[in-house]
């Protein structure tokens, strides 16, 4: 058997909060929120359909603010990469295809080219999991 290591009781004990985190009521929510109602083509409908308050922009803020915070901890090594490819990629990858054209535009509306590159990080990484799975 092996020995839990101080370094991999920490990483156990961040997952097991990640884990809280995802299955939360709260993110519950808005999961399945984003998968029953989000349909939006661009970012002025995005704005219109969900402007600040809303339900729908509190959904979706966390539901990108969640991943981009976990490809933040591939991009920073907080935690080993396979750790976080593998908890949640079909939901990782669903949210990116759907709203990634609408990421770009809030990137460029709002001058800011860093939102949520963490997301992106995660989505790609998965890919290249998933594809690599394939061989």
């Amino acid at each position: 058997m092996a020995k839990l290591t101080k370094n991999k009781f920490k990483e156990a004990e961040l997952l097991l909060r990640i884990y809280e985190m995802y299955s939360s009521d709260t993110m519950v929510d808005a999961f399945i929120w984003f998968y029953k109602d989000f349909q939006v083509e661009d970012f002025e409908e995005y704005n219109n359909s969900y402007p600040l308050g809303s339900d729908g922009r509190k959904y979706f803020n966390r539901i990108g603010n969640f991943f981009d915070l976990l490809g933040t901890f591939i991009e920073r090594k907080y935690l080993p990469k396979n750790l976080i490819i593998e908890f949640c990629p079909d939901d990782v990858v669903s949210f990116w295809k759907k709203a990634k054209e609408l990421i770009f535009q809030m990137r460029n509306k709002w001058n800011d080219p860093t939102l949520w590159t963490g997301l992106e990080t995660l989505s790609r990484e998965i890919t290249n999991w998933q594809e690599n799975l394939k061989k």
